[in-house]
C-alpha cells in the first residue's frame, strides 16, 4: 500500500522568510498550511443496528452513506457481522460497530457508530474482520489480532478470553494475505504456503483433524512442491484456496454445496477437495456464509452454494458447482456477505445482488437478480462485505 504524504502549499525556505521580515522591519504572521484533502473516503450500506455503517447512526441504509471521519482518507475496508475496519492513508487502523469483545481495538468495550482509532498499529497494509474479532497485517509481513478468542481464532497459543487491544502473533513472518472467517483465521505466506488457526468443528481448517488450533499451523498438502497457493478465502465454516496452476480447492462445511464439488453433504470435508467446473483461470475468490464466488480470467463471476436469497442464480435451488452469475462483466474483484454478493468492475462500478431485507446490495432496488449497480459508482476502488452490510472505497469528488 502506498502512503499518502500531505502536500505543503507555498513552500519557501525559512531563511528567505526571515530575510523578508528583517527587511520590512515588521512582524509577519505566517498562517499554518492545511494538508491536502484526502483523495478517497469510505461508504457503507445495509444493516446498521450496531453502528457498523459508521455514519453516526444505527439505521439500516438501502443506499450508500458516507462513513464519518473522511479526513482520514481511508484506503481499504473490511466487514464482519456487526463491525467494520478501515486502513487510513497514514497506515493506522480505524474501527466501528459492536465492541462487546473488544473487536474495535480501542482499549474499551463500548460500541461506536463512528470510526475510532485502533491502538498501537502503524504501517498496516491489510485488515480482516471475523465474528467478534479482527486481524491486521503490516507491510513487513507481521500479523496482529484482537477481540474474542473462544475458538483460538486470534492465534495466540491459548483458547478463551478476549483482548481489547491488538496482540502481535510473534511467530508469524512473511505474511502476504490474511482472511477471517466467522470463527477461524487464515494467512498466506511469502513461500506460497497456507497457515490456519481457530475453530475446526466443520473442517474449515482443512488439516484433516476437525480439532481447533490455538496457534497458526501450516496446512499440509498446500504450498511448496505440492502446489503454491496465491489466494485464499474464509467463509462461515468453509475455506477456499487457489493454486498457481489455476486449481481451486475448498474444504469445510458442504451442507449447501458451498464447496462446489458437485455434491452436498451434512458431513463436512476435513481436507481440501477440488471445485469442479470449466471456469478456467481464477482471478479472485470470496466465501460467504454458505456460498462462494470466483472471478475468472475474462472478468466473469461464478457462484455456487446456498441460493435461498438468489445470491447465486435466479432460482432458489442449491447450486452444487460453479455457474455464471448473470449480467456481470469486466469484474476485477468480488465479495461475499452472508447471503448476498458484491462485484467491482474495472471501470470502478460496484454491483450488488442477493438478499435485500436490510439493503445489503446497496442498489436501492429490492430485486435480488440480476446484479444491479451501486448508486455511488463509478469511482470505486475497493469493496468488502460484512454479514449484512457492504463497504467500499470511493475517490473523493
Amino acid at each position: 500500500m502506498q502512503l499518502s504524504i500531505p502536500r505543503r502549499l507555498g513552500r519557501r525556505s525559512r531563511a528567505v522568510l526571515v530575510a523578508a521580515v528583517a527587511a520590512a522591519a515588521l512582524a509577519v504572521a505566517v498562517p499554518a498550511q492545511a494538508a491536502a484533502p484526502p483523495s478517497t473516503h469510505a461508504i457503507a450500506w445495509g444493516k446498521g443496528g450496531f453502528g457498523q455503517l459508521g455514519d453516526g447512526g444505527y439505521a439500516d441504509q438501502q443506499l450508500p452513506v458516507k462513513v464519518r471521519a473522511e479526513e482520514q482518507g481511508f484506503t481499504e475496508v473490511a466487514g464482519s457481522l456487526t463491525h467494520s475496519l478501515a486502513i487510513a492513508a497514514d497506515g493506522s487502523v480505524w474501527a466501528w460497530g459492536q465492541n462487546n469483545n473488544g473487536q474495535l481495538g480501542d482499549g474499551g468495550h463500548t460500541d461506536s457508530n463512528v470510526p475510532v482509532k485502533v491502538q498501537g498499529l502503524t504501517g498496516v497494509a491489510e485488515v480482516a474482520a471475523g465474528w467478534g474479532f479482527s486481524l491486521a497485517r503490516t507491510g513487513d509481513g507481521h500479523v496482529w489480532a484482537w477481540g474474542v478468542n473462544n475458538s483460538g481464532q486470534l492465534g495466540l497459543g491459548a483458547f478463551g478470553g478476549s483482548y481489547a487491544t491488538p496482540q502481535l502473533l510473534g511467530e508469524l513472518r512473511g505474511i502476504t494475505h490474511i482472511e477471517a472467517g466467522w470463527f477461524h483465521s487464515m494467512a498466506l505466506r511469502n513461500d506460497f504456503s497456507v497457515l490456519v488457526w481457530g475453530d475446526n468443528s466443520r473442517g474449515q481448517l482443512g488439516d484433516g483433524t476437525g480439532v481447533a488450533k490455538a496457534s497458526p499451523t501450516v496446512l499440509p498438502g498446500l504450498g511448496g512442491e505440492s502446489g503454491p497457493v496465491y489466494d485464499i478465502a474464509a467463509g462461515f465454516s468453509h475455506s477456499l484456496a487457489v493454486r498457481s496452476d489455476g486449481t481451486l480447492l475448498a474444504w469445510g462445511a458442504n451442507n449447501s454445496g458451498q464447496l462446489g464439488n458437485g455434491t452436498t453433504s451434512v458431513t463436512a470435508s476435513y481436507s481440501p477437495v477440488h471445485v469442479v467446473g470449466r471456469y478456467g483461470q481464477v482471478r479472485a475468490v470470496a466465501a460467504g456464509c454458505r456460498h462462494s464466488y470466483l472471478v475468472d480470467g475474462s472478468g466473469n463471476v461464478w457462484g455456487w452454494g446456498d441460493n435461498t436469497e438468489a445470491q447465486v442464480a435466479f432460482t432458489g435451488a442449491l447450486v452444487k458447482q460453479p455457474q455464471l452469475v448473470p449480467g456481470l462483466s469486466d469484474v476485477k474483484d468480488v465479495a461475499a456477505g452472508c447471503a448476498f454478493g458484491l462485484a467491482l468492475t474495472g471501470g470502478g462500478e460496484a454491483y450488488g445482488w442477493g438478499q435485500y431485507n436490510s439493503g445489503q446490495t446497496g442498489t436501492g432496488v429490492p430485486v435480488p437478480m440480476p446484479p444491479r449497480p451501486n448508486a455511488w459508482g463509478p469511482g470505486l476502488t475497493f469493496i468488502a462485505a460484512g454479514g449484512d452490510h457492504g463497504l467500499a472505497i470511493r475517490k473523493t469528488g
